[in-house]
């Protein structure tokens, strides 16, 4: 669950400002690398951009639900692959001038195809594309949705170890 607070905050100069600032649970983000090095995208609708956007499989973290398991879950909800492997590889804020939220990246392997089970106000695409052509994409404007540009750079490292 997602909250809204307005801090007042005193300022060095000794004025007092506002910080609208969002409470945030924490997220997962997943790129998944298939047995022939594809990285697994999807498209979906987002309506704060009003537009159908290109991103990595991504969620909230339940309370009290392990950041690997809910790694697992998104994966599986969004795309339908389930893993043999994955690991943690970066923690980072989105933006911490406004939000506390901490999105965590995980990398996906050894992935066996199943169905998805997004929830049901979710339409996902589910496809792939080879980390060269997903950085062209990236450069290009195609894919702007940061936390996927950082995911899909830190598959293209791992893809190329």
């Amino acid at each position: 669950m997602i909250n809204m607070r307005d801090d007042e905050v005193e300022l060095s100069n000794g004025k007092i400002s506002h910080r609208e600032i969002v409470e945030h649970p924490g997220a997962v983000i997943v790129i998944g690398i298939t047995p022939e090095n594809k990285l697994v995208l999807i498209r979906q609708f987002r309506k704060p951009v009003e537009a159908v956007i290109v991103e990595a499989c991504a969620g909230l973290v339940n309370k009290g639900e392990k950041l690997i398991d809910a790694a697992k879950r998104e994966l599986k909800e969004e795309t339908g692959y389930d893993c043999g492997k994955i690991k943690q590889v970066l923690s980072a804020y989105t933006s911490p001038g406004y939000s506390t939220e901490m999105i965590h990246y995980f990398v996906a392997t050894d992935l066996k195809k199943g169905s998805q089970e997004f929830d049901e106000d979710e339409n996902i695409e589910v496809f792939l594309i080879s980390p060269k052509e997903a950085m062209r994409e990236i450069r290009e404007g195609k894919i702007r949705d940061n936390k996927t540009i950082i995911a899909i750079m830190l598959a293209d490292e791992e893809t190329s170890a």
